[in-house]
């Protein structure tokens, strides 16, 4: 019996193998054919199961850690960046400073971990926290981030995760939960529109027929239907729009420029986890009130001071760079009546915004996306420009005076 169960050969436990695997096969098919399996969310996994579970999870993130942070990872620029986002979905699951969870998320299983308190976060890395924001977690309702390539936008949550347990809930809520400007105006949904198709990573999973990539979509505040989105806007761009530090000031760009711009973004053409989220929402008929409204407010530059502008930066804005073979940047931006849904004003813009986004042109967070005839072009001009060049041109740029949009030249004298 011993020798049956235990052959000396080595070819003599195929058989037995062979056989144990068909065995176990068969069962786990009659298992999940019967429906025996009770995968309700009502009863939680039993404690030891959840813990191999965390475990697994805990050892899959280690492995997989995301890239060396950037230098400025703890800023407050960056820190306020992401306080923006998570305020805005993450929240509505984690909760934080000075509030509790609600009640629905606390009914899934795994639940969402309260990250207030040091345990959740403390235990993982800067790169750590990257990969679980940036890949999710199957089968726990922890998605992954919605724009491939924005690592940028993805360091900024990061940054917030590490400073929000030290964060009293006063500072909790001015930076990710109040929206500034709130009443400041509505912009109505309007009936209700065709539904457009969008573009999201992934997009063709299967089963493709159970989902809907169409905008505009249901949101997690339900703004757009409410029509306060100007006070969503607020959260990031400010009440007078005029943004600062990691977001754009609206109030420098065309209408035309808005519109086109929500509408990339609502349609995944332009990449963005933040921008997606909130454009995807809204109508047509928001969209185009959104533009009216922002172009009507005064103009103004982002920063009072910039300090000392280099040579070089001017060089490369107005001159370009002929050893890189490289154009101006003014033979884009702002020149024509013709240009204003493509090229933004760049006059008067944050610095930090504008150095930002020529890195993430640089590292192809921007400008490539799949299936595109037409390439931006921004892609190889970034890629042709050092860290140095990047810093002094955004420099240049943000201390000039906003460009009068009106002082363009129309487009019917183009040719």
């Amino acid at each position: 019996m011993v020798r049956l169960l235990f052959p000396k050969r080595l070819t003599q436990w195929f058989g037995p193998l062979i056989l144990a695997g068909i065995a176990a096969l068969l069962v786990a098919v009659t298992v999940i054919v019967s429906g025996i399996v009770d995968l309700s969310a009502a009863k939680p996994h039993p404690d030891g199961w959840a813990r191999l579970l965390h475990y697994t999870f805990s050892r899959s993130t280690a492995f997989h850690a995301g890239p060396t942070p950037p230098a400025d990872l703890d800023s407050p620029i960056r820190v306020a960046a992401g306080a923006s986002y998570y305020g805005q979905v993450c929240a509505r699951c984690h909760g934080g400073p000075g509030f509790g969870q609600n009640p629905v998320v606390l009914s899934m299983h795994p639940r969402p971990q309260y990250l207030k308190t040091d345990l959740p976060t403390a235990g993982y890395s800067a790169p750590e926290l990257f990969r679980i924001v940036k890949a999710g977690v199957k089968y726990s309702a922890m998605p992954s981030w919605p724009a491939d390539r924005r690592d940028d936008e993805i360091w900024h949550l990061v940054a917030f995760l590490r400073a929000m347990p030290k964060m009293s809930p006063q500072s909790f809520q001015q930076l990710a939960l109040v929206s500034h400007g709130q009443g400041a105006g509505v912009a109505p949904f309007g009936a209700p529109p065709k539904l457009t198709p969008y573009a999201l990573r992934n997009d063709d999973e299967p089963p493709a027929a159970s989902f809907n990539y169409r905008t505009p979509v249901f949101g997690f505040s339900g703004y757009a239907q409410d029509g306060d989105a100007l006070a969503t806007c607020s959260r990031c761009h400010g009440a007078d729009g005029a943004g600062g530090g990691a977001f754009p000031n609206l109030t420098l760009q065309t209408r035309d420029y808005i519109a086109s711009t929500l509408a990339a973004y609502a349609a995944g053409r332009r990449r963005s986890g933040f921008m997606q989220m909130v454009a995807s929402e809204l109508s047509p008929t928001q969209i185009s009130a959104l533009a009216d409204h922002y172009v009507t407010l005064p103009r103004r530059s982002t920063e009072t001071h910039v300090g000392p502008v280099s040579a070089e930066g001017q060089q490369i804005a107005i001159k370009g760079l002929s050893s890189a073979g490289l154009a101006s940047c003014a033979s884009c931006h702002g020149i024509t009546r013709a240009a204003d849904r493509a090229y933004p004003i760049l006059e008067g813009q944050s610095r930090w915004y504008l150095a930002n986004q020529l890195r993430v042109f640089r590292n192809g967070g921007r400008g490539s996306i799949v299936g595109d005839k037409h390439p931006d072009p921004m892609v190889k001009i970034a890629k042709r420009l050092t860290d140095k060049q990047i810093d002094a041109v955004a420099a240049y740029y943000a201390a000039q005076p906003p460009a009068a949009v009106q002082s363009l030249v129309p487009e019917k004298t183009v040719r």
